[in-house]
């Protein structure tokens, strides 16, 4: 089987490879994904001598943690043939991506995967949150606050004005948002004003300056709103202004990719009534590969912290990053140093984006010493070196708001 890097003109043979292997999948819609010249910087096919059997596409991604930009490389599409699964394809073709990757100076890899558990034999670990929320109009509360912006909405496909609204509310998100925003290649930013089902709605000031956006679409009497976000609580309120004005044509909606910590409380003002009900579905899915550990520790480690841990990081795939890291005092380093804990680069994960406490994991077992079934579960009072490890890396909302 060989492996190599492929271009544009495989096209057409990756899009009958994804036909075979997802069901969701719809060629029509993804055309311009697949034109688009961005898209083909990373993508990687694998060969049975000159049969492609396999595809990956893997692209530049720039991501903020803990409000910190990192280059990321983003995995958007991973397929193999039927007749050629369970043969360690997409593992060979990941660590060629990783090898790649890590020579451009990037430490990590993002995706949303099809199987969770195979990619954490990988060494992925679930990075952001992110709720789906689906309710009936009933439940929406009639509270608005006077706002005094104005809503600007229509079709996005073929609307310029639309499109400038929308990239200049993506940018003032990315600049002021604490949530995990992203910015990516044209491919996959741009696709939204390709797809002529959507529609997209910007909340502005008297200035012209955004305070929130909505992307979504509508089908027999429900509302699929594929984004939604806002800067203040007069975007959020004018965004509600919008919704509410469409009493009479929608019944339904389902809000996808929420943030864990979405202001229910101003939107609803019940979560049942009369039959009726607001469901939450954890939709959780991002998932990240740390490749080099200690650059990516440095970086997000609160430095004002006093007092040290030393973590002994597991990486079956990796063998390089299988070391021990002394991570406080403002440092990170590789050290010889007995360990304080074994934590596998899965497990890194959620501790470093700020998903999960250092308690939360040492409670789960994830953050090791010793055996993990002597784990109490039931006192309040934590080892002070997990006490330690909060300080350094605090759990916060974590939301992949691209």
């Amino acid at each position: 089987m060989e492996i190599r890097r492929i271009d544009s003109s495989y096209k057409d043979k990756i899009v009958e490879i994804f036909l075979m292997s997802f069901e969701y999948f719809e060629p029509e819609e993804s055309e311009f994904f697949f034109s688009d010249p961005s898209l083909w910087e990373y993508v990687w096919g694998a060969f049975d001598e000159e049969k492609l059997v396999a595809a990956y596409i893997s692209y530049k991604y720039l991501a903020k943690i803990r409000t910190k930009p990192f280059e990321c490389r983003y995995v958007e599409a991973v397929a193999t043939l039927p007749e050629y699964r369970r043969r360690g394809i997409t593992k060979a073709i990941l660590l060629r991506d990783i090898q790649e990757t890590l020579k451009s100076g990037v430490n990590i890899i993002m995706l949303d995967p099809f199987k969770h558990d195979f990619y954490v034999r990988l060494g992925f670990g679930l990075g952001f949150e992110s709720l789906e929320l689906t309710f009936d109009f009933s439940l929406l509360s009639d509270e608005l606050e006077d706002d005094d912006l104005k809503i600007v909405s229509g079709k996005l496909l073929n609307n310029e004005v639309m499109k400038t609204l929308i990239e200049e509310a993506r940018k003032v998100l990315w600049e002021t948002s604490r949530y995990t925003e992203a910015l990516e290649i044209a491919a996959c930013s741009q696709e939204i004003f390709h797809k002529k089902e959507l529609f997209g709605v910007v909340a502005i000031d008297a200035n012209g300056s955004p305070h929130g956006m909505m992307v979504y679409s509508k089908k027999e009497r429900k509302m699929l709103i594929e984004s939604f976000s806002f800067v203040d609580l007069a975007g959020l309120f004018a965004l509600k202004r919008f919704i509410l004005s469409h009493r009479d044509q929608i019944a339904t909606f389902e809000m996808r990719t929420m943030p864990p910590d979405f202001p229910i409380e101003l939107f609803f003002h019940s979560r049942w009534q009369a039959g009726k009900e607001l469901k939450m579905i954890d939709a959780s899915s991002r998932m990240v590969r740390i490749l080099h550990p200690l650059p990516v520790i440095s970086k997000l480690m609160d430095r004002s912290v006093r007092g040290n841990v030393v973590l002994k990081v597991k990486d079956e795939l990796l063998s390089q990053n299988n070391c021990k890291i002394l991570v406080g005092n403002g440092k990170a380093e590789i050290t010889e140093a007995t360990e304080d804990f074994q934590i596998a680069i899965s497990d890194l994960v959620p501790l470093l984006t700020g998903r999960l406490s250092a308690t939360r994991l040492w409670r789960l077992g994830k953050l090791l010493t010793g055996s993990r079934k002597n784990i109490p579960w039931g006192i309040s009072e934590v080892p002070e070196k997990v006490s330690i490890l909060d300080s350094i890396f605090p759990e916060i909302i974590t939301h992949n708001a691209v």
